[in-house]
């Protein structure tokens, strides 16, 4: 019997690591390392349910990042309910053009991410938040339940935001488009289980039990609305202040140090309304009447109710059908509002009388457009647009006070991210889609609604049975909120700390801090220290950015926009930050969107936990994705690896499919090109396949990006991009040309095939070799080859005479994570656990070990570029992989880490950026419940059930679902640190990037003076062979010597186990020895563990963990 040595290791670790992560109670999957923070544990190590108190779950504790200590006098929060990054993005579509800008959204100065989870009453974490639960995070500093106002999971009320600026002695003021007892307003203003106790009595949304006023209780909302008494308090839900109290007295708050009642205890009998007048209340009712009102304090506040519900939405409301991408594309349409005021209207009255430049203190307003969440809810796609630029106007309204005053602070969020997708234009959808016309682009975006099942009456499915152009109809449909992390962005004093990666609860202490409310109050937080010192550039002064209406892709027919024309800040930036770096690194997560991060957080870390890499980068920003249709020039709303890879590496924007070249399909200078031709050394990192859309574009020029190699049966160069016709040749010709110090990835079978022209490409470039392969041609042109982790181990150096080609596998390099399978009916399964890929073996080197090496080979007196991308967050999406998506951007997020490590080690002044080419498919929705799509259900390292949803697809069919899940057009996090980080803040485009990355290595990103076209000459005669040897085979005898001493054991294998498996010998090793025969032995054992382990479970990690470890 022979069998090779390192297959027998294999065995043995892939049994050992198998049997390691069976979910039993003890044990945490493969890759999970949970490291969220020991206060915000809600199940102790006895299985006792924790409470979290205000703070506990904050990632910067009561105070705050420190990176501004500046105080602000006034505060106002605003917040866009259900405003993800897909509904801000198809707003802006829609309204300003891709290319626009809005007036308020897109002009504040600090951006960052929080994330939004709740607690349930079982401490068991809810991953995906309502209205509620996210309120509280943010008005009281404390983690609750779905439902819960302004308490902690046992009920207990904390004080909110809002009475601490009244104890304070401040104004404030609460308006919402909503019914003002809704979620979010309701949070600023009562303390109550239920969120949908808003009235005391009647027949609609009554309190109950103990929370009632005649129980003993803080009574309704609406009730507490009255005892909270703000100055200024505008909203819908007028009906139910038409309820009957049912019990008089005094005011209940438990937290205002003044309980201004108006000289009026409550009267049972009468209306909640009538209450309010007898308490000094002005009540208005129409826009009017507001208007009418000239003062609002403590004596006369205002309580405004425009609407006996939710107000007016801006849009009629458009309904979503099933589509096969023909159907025809809807116009957004005014709705009447009647004699209601706008939420800017409303927004600015309540700037207007709260703001007292005679008072010694300032104020405080929250404002919601509340209607972005119900629309969603609804599928209804113009109604949600509507909203998004109500919030837009009321942030304008904002703006214009906070800089005429130069005292306010401004943040703006959302409480939760929501179930709209913007999908491919013109294909079918499992979703429910509505086709829109964009008036400002003049071309067509499609959003898909996927996260409700289409049924009838009767709960069976009919999305087959459903015509094109039949409506979504599932009766008391209501799409579900989604937990991706949102964009949180903040203008004026105090700002700077909004910045980065947060919590939800870290926004209470960012505004509570800047207003210099620490100091406690009786009966609720007790006073805390606000941190200083952890400095951050100021990110009040930037250079303008273009005019919101000057769309770059307007251009004369035949036309295509030039290098820095779709810019948001033109070639030289935004100018916040000037500091020069010697080095830039790009890290790319192919299809990593803030969903993607979200849920490998969740699975991996915990959802209060940290990337080590991802989440400690110093500033956040968001950048627009979107790329052009190669005959109109205009938007695609959807893009693809290879026109979003263009955009940050070239700076052009250009069509799906393209690499390195403009819409015209005229070649531009990439930044891999522009860094080399300065005397930069360059490397170019993937997890896919060398030749793949991410690393080309760093690196070549294709019309097509499906161009790799020069012959063959598969994904064959044609036409003009041959060599032997004139063209820069394939993909794989043009990286071995490029010469980049250091290229690691996959793809090595597209190198393997046979080069048609020969001749030297240009007067110093390599020699080509007709009928030799890509690879034979790269070997004799000197470069270092290496196919294992092993052989990357033993490479020394790097440089253009020795450049490094890594090659380990023969398409894209495996997944860390096994694949899982959704299914149409996941909800209702029991939650998985991911597996280790036993096909990522020890020989397959992880991201992060590549880009180590990349860095130790690249280091340089001159400085570097290196592209680093994890590729398959994307490619795992579009089979719907969730434990995929997950395995891959842990790699991402140790690439980001090994970098950090690297630049601490040497001190090199480098710029880092992390963020992605385009959002995708992955959404997570509320467990236990199906959709439109296919779900899986896994176990987080919280032990908490977590609901992926994939439902972009054409149908639920094998052949769709699991291979033909889509990108989607949501804008994407930006994250960078050291010099020039600064300046991808805020609201960019990735063609920004290309310009941010150069500028900060003082290098002219537009007159570089390279140009493209074939260099090939023939070669009269052959130089001698000597020449045409690897460098490596040139070294005397003394250098090519494996330095025994220093390597590792493993690392002193025979040279035939290093060598690729197509050079090996097929003999194997002989298992002949003691040792040998024992690790089969092991191997036999682990495997007939596992399979009695999955017949009967039993906990096997006291048994199996320490083989694992061995």
């Amino acid at each position: 019997m022979r069998f090779p040595l390192k297959a027998a290791a294999a065995v043995v670790s892939a049994s050992a690591l198998a049997m390691a992560n069976l979910p039993t109670s003890t044990a945490q999957s493969a890759e999970q390392s949970f490291n969220g923070k020991d206060t915000c544990i809600s199940i102790d190590s006895n299985g006792n349910i924790v409470a979290p108190q205000p703070g506990d779950c904050t990632q910067f504790g009561k105070g705050g990042q420190g990176n501004t200590d500046a105080q602000a006098r006034n505060v106002i929060f605003i917040l866009g309910d259900g405003m993800g990054h897909q509904e801000i993005t198809a707003a802006r579509n829609y309204l300003k053009g891709a290319n626009g800008r809005f007036e308020g959204l897109d002009e504040l100065t600090a951006s960052g991410a929080y994330t939004t989870f709740a607690i349930g009453k079982d401490g068991n974490r809810q991953y995906v938040t309502d209205s509620a639960a996210s309120a509280t995070g943010w008005s009281t500093g404390t983690k609750t339940y779905n439902g819960a106002l302004s308490v902690d999971i046992t009920g207990k009320p904390h004080e909110n935001l809002l009475e601490m600026a009244k104890n304070a002695g401040m104004r404030t003021g609460n308006v919402s488009t909503a019914e003002i007892q809704d979620a979010t307003p309701g949070a600023m203003h009562s303390h109550i289980s239920k969120r949908g106790y808003y009235a005391p009595s009647g027949d609609a949304k009554p309190v109950k039990g103990a929370e009632a006023r005649e129980n003993g209780g803080l009574g309704s909302i609406s009730e507490q609305i009255i005892d909270t008494r703000a100055d200024v308090t505008l909203g819908g839900g007028r009906k139910y202040f038409d309820a009957e109290v049912q019990q008089g007295g005094e005011n209940r708050n438990p937290f205002l140090t003044d309980k201004n009642d108006g000289g009026a205890d409550w009267e049972a009998g009468k209306s909640v309304r009538e209450n309010a007048i007898a308490k000094g209340y002005q009540v208005v009712d129409d826009k009017q009447g507001l208007e009418g009102i000239t003062v609002a304090n403590q004596d006369q506040p205002v309580l405004g109710l425009f609407h006996d519900k939710n107000m007016t939405r801006k849009f009629e409301q458009t309904v979503a059908v099933k589509s096969d991408g023909t159907t025809e594309p809807e116009v957004c349409k005014e709705a009447d509002r009647g004699d209601e005021p706008s939420a800017a209207e409303m927004t600015k009255k309540a700037i207007e009388l709260l703001d007292d430049k005679s008072a010694d203190k300032g104020f405080f307003l929250q404002v919601e457009s509340a209607s972005i969440d119900k629309a969603d809810h609804a599928a209804d796609a113009c109604g949600m647009i509507g909203e998004t630029e109500q919030i837009d106007e009321v942030i304008k309204e904002a703006l214009d006070f906070a800089k005429a005053d130069g005292n306010t602070m401004i943040v703006v969020t959302a409480d939760h991210a929501h179930t709209a997708e913007i999908i491919p234009d013109g294909r079918p959808s499992v979703s429910a889609v509505t086709r829109l016309k964009t008036p400002k682009d003049g071309t067509t975006m499609s959003v898909g609604f996927g996260t409700q099942p289409w049924l009838d009456e009767n709960g069976n499915p009919v999305f087959d049975k459903k015509e094109n152009g039949e409506p979504f109809d599932t009766p008391n449909f209501s799409m579900m909120h989604t937990g991706t992390q949102v964009r949180i962005a903040g203008f004026g004093p105090g700002s700077e700390n909004v910045n980065g990666q947060l919590d939800q609860t870290d926004a209470f202490y960012a505004m509570a801090n800047a207003l210099g409310l620490n100091g406690g109050t009786e009966g609720g937080q007790k006073p805390w220290k606000i941190n200083k010192g952890a400095k951050v550039a100021s990110l009040a002064n930037r250079s303008k950015a273009k005019p919101g209406d000057e769309l770059c892709y307007l251009v004369s027919p035949g036309e295509a926009p030039k290098v820095g024309d779709c810019a948001q800040f033109g070639t030289e930036g935004q100018g916040i930050d000037n500091a020069k770096a010697k080095n830039v690194v790009l890290l790319i997560g192919d299809g990593t969107g803030d969903s993607e991060i979200t849920a490998a957080r969740n699975y991996l870390k915990g959802s209060a936990g940290r990337f080590e890499g991802l989440d400690d980068l110093d500033y956040t920003g968001y950048l627009t994705t979107f790329s052009l249709d190669k005959e109109t020039g205009l938007p695609n709303y959807v893009g693809d690896s290879a026109a979003t890879g263009t955009a940050w590496n070239s700076g052009v924007k250009t069509y799906n499919g393209a690499v390195g070249v403009d819409n015209a399909g005229k070649p531009v200078a990439t930044l891999g090109e522009i860094a080399k031709a300065k005397g930069l050394k360059i490397g170019n990192v993937t997890t896919a396949e060398i030749q793949d859309a991410t690393p080309a574009a760093f690196a070549a020029h294709a019309i097509k990006r499906s161009y790799y190699a020069p012959s063959g049966d598969k994904k064959v160069a044609e036409g003009e991009q041959l060599r032997e016709n004139g063209g820069l040749g394939s993909i794989s010709e043009q990286i071995v040309d490029l010469r980049a110090d250091v290229t690691l990835g996959g793809g090595r079978s597209y190198f393997n095939t046979e080069v048609v022209q020969g001749g030297q490409w240009g007067e110093n470039g390599n020699t080509w070799t007709a009928g030799k392969t890509v690879l034979e041609n790269a070997k004799d042109n000197g470069y270092q080859v290496v196919t294992n982790a092993s052989e990357l181990d033993a490479i020394a150096e790097a440089n253009a005479d020795k450049p490094v080609l890594g090659l380990f596998s023969e398409g894209n390099m495996p997944r860390a994570l096994n694949q899982s399978i959704p299914t149409t009916d996941g909800g209702d399964l029991e939650p998985a656990t991911c597996v280790a890929n036993p096909e990522f073996t020890a020989e397959t080197p992880r991201l992060a070990a590549m880009t180590t090496k990349a860095l130790e080979l690249l280091q340089n007196d001159k400085g570097f570029v290196l592209q680093v991308e994890s590729a398959s967050p994307d490619k795992a999406d579009h089979q719907a992989d969730a434990c995929g998506l997950i395995g891959e951007v842990g790699q991402l997020d140790e690439a980001v880490k090994a970098v950090q490590d690297w630049v601490e080690k040497t001190g090199e002044e480098t710029l880092i950026v992390a963020t992605a080419d385009h959002a995708h498919t992955a959404q997570i929705t509320y467990e236990n419940q199906n959709t439109a799509g296919r779900v899986t259900q896994l176990t987080t390292v919280e032990g908490s059930t977590m609901a992926v949803n994939f439902a972009t697809s054409k149908t639920n069919e094998d052949e769709d679902a699991l291979g033909g899940q889509q990108h989607t057009g949501a804008q994407l996090r930006v994250a960078a640190s050291g010099p020039g980080a600064a300046n991808l803040t805020g609201q960019i485009d990735q063609t920004d990037l290309f310009f941010a990355s150069l500028n900060a290595l003082n290098i002219d990103p537009v007159n570089h003076g390279l140009t493209f076209e074939n260099k090939m000459k023939p070669v009269e005669e052959n130089k001698p062979v000597e020449e045409n040897k690897p460098a490596e085979e040139n070294k005397p005898a003394e250098e090519n010597k494996p330095a025994e001493e220093n390597k590792p054991a493993e690392e002193n294998k025979p040279a035939e186990e290093n060598k690729p498996a197509e050079e090996k010998s097929s003999e194997g090793s002989s298992v002949g020895s003691p040792l040998q025969i024992a690790i089969l032995a092991i191997a036999a054992i682990i495997g007939l563990a596992g399979l009695i382990a999955l017949v009967i479970p039993f906990p096997v990690d006291s048994i199996l963990g320490p083989i694992a470890k061995f």
